[in-house]
């Protein structure tokens, strides 16, 4: 029977922002499962203490805290509080963020909005990025993972227009660059920084596509699994830059995409 264990989380202490539902919700689920305890970081505190309840119920334990990571001194007291209630940080996965807004660069309000993803795509990855290493850094050891996007490498081919994705790639552009940087900076600390790099997921940030027949068939056409994946499938990926299968790799981005990167 193959060894397993070094896929193992228990003892473990992570956090997940955006983890009330979609990819983070189903991956501080997964975390759990492989024995870790998981604070649940996030604005929707409905949907996060339930997600909360999940995570109990799988016998680890969790917290849900409130916090708008766009704001660099609740994310620094947010951090502190998990530490405070779990005693260590061991695993990051900075997850929240939000789709593009569909506006034109040349429109009026192109720069509002340019600042509004920007910040909650990317800058709010370094904020919790550099909060996160203040506590792993004297640990000697940590696991961050930010969640890119194929936007990152790509700019998806939509069937009439790319408008409102400008903002979006640059800013995972940002995020996957980011990680590499900082993969570089903290090495010598035992700390590992990765992305993930979804494709088209079914989570409720994308229920628009589900709501667009031919927006859905296009995606689907033109990725090579001719599908949408699920929030579940990405778990094996982030569990595995989690543990410590994952010794000899930082400065990673995973592509989960179904292939549709390659053509």
């Amino acid at each position: 029977m193959a060894d397993l264990s070094i896929f193992d989380l228990t003892g473990k202490k992570a956090l997940v922002t955006g983890g009330s539902t979609g990819i983070g919700r189903a991956c501080a689920i997964g975390m759990a499962k492989a024995g870790a305890d998981v604070a649940i970081i996030d604005i929707k505190d409905e949907t996060g203490q339930e997600t909360v309840k999940s995570i109990k119920a799988v016998g680890r334990k969790s917290s849900y805290i409130r916090c708008d990571v766009t704001d660099p001194k609740q994310v620094a007291n947010m951090v502190k509080q998990v530490v405070k209630e779990f005693g260590r940080l061991d695993i990051a996965f900075n997850n929240a963020g939000i789709g593009g807004l569909g506006n034109a660069s040349i429109d009026d309000d192109a720069i509002e909005v340019w600042h509004k993803i920007m910040n909650i795509n990317l800058h709010a990855v370094f904020y919790c990025c550099r909060e996160e290493a203040k506590v792993m850094i004297p640990q000697k050891y940590g696991k961050i993972i930010n969640t890119a996007s194929m936007s990152a490498t790509i700019v998806n081919n939509f069937p009439t227009t790319t408008v409102g994705l400008v903002t979006y790639c640059t800013a995972k552009a940002g995020v996957k660059h980011l990680t590499k940087a900082l993969a570089m900076e903290w090495v010598q600390h035992n700390i590992f920084v990765n992305s993930i790099s979804p494709g088209y997921i079914t989570t409720p940030l994308t229920q628009f596509v589900r709501d667009n027949p031919p927006l859905l068939e296009h995606e689907n056409l033109t990725t090579p699994m001719h599908r949408q994946a699920e929030a579940e499938e990405l778990v094996g990926g982030v569990i595995y830059l989690a543990s410590d299968s994952s010794s000899f790799t930082t400065g990673c981005d995973l592509i989960m995409d179904g292939g549709h990167t390659v053509w």
